[in-house]
């Protein structure tokens, strides 16, 4: 009976754990296609007391800054690099060593695209989320948009 239970368990430890790190993902992103600018479009909302780091913080001091990528796809050319609408803040952080650029509450970027054909934009956020004392490992998260 041990023998079937433990890997029962052992299943049910390693989904309440995935689950919980799923849940303090504490950014939820929006993105959407501009169709009058030719842009996508992303917004994350950031939890209060949580921020993202920007790619001007100092990769050296260790941080993981949001990182987005673009999947290639045939009919879609983007256009320059991405913009980051919302200005990163300088934060002294003594748990890093340094002066880091965090986004608190809401972070907002656009990046331009020519569009031969109608198709999807395949996208995927990499960062780290941190408050005053702890920081959650980084992750992925995908994000996919039709285009008409």
């Amino acid at each position: 009976m041990r023998r079937v239970v433990k890997p029962f368990l052992l299943a049910y430890v390693l989904l309440i754990f995935s689950v919980h790190l799923n849940a303090q993902n504490h950014v939820s992103w929006n993105a959407f296609w501009d169709k009058k600018n030719e842009e996508v479009v992303i917004i994350g909302t950031i939890e209060p007391t949580w921020h993202l780091y920007s790619p001007k913080t100092d990769p050296d001091l260790g941080p993981i800054p949001l990182r987005v990528s673009f999947e290639k796809t045939k009919g879609l050319k983007q256009i320059g690099s991405l913009v980051f609408l919302t200005p990163a803040v300088a934060h002294q952080d003594d748990n890093f060593g340094g002066t880091v650029y965090i986004w608190e509450n809401k972070v907002e970027m656009r990046q331009r695209f020519r569009i031969k054909k109608a198709g999807v934009i395949t996208l995927t956020l990499n960062y780290m989320i941190c408050d005053e004392t702890k920081c959650i490992p980084p992750i992925d998260v995908p994000l996919t948009i039709r285009l008409n």
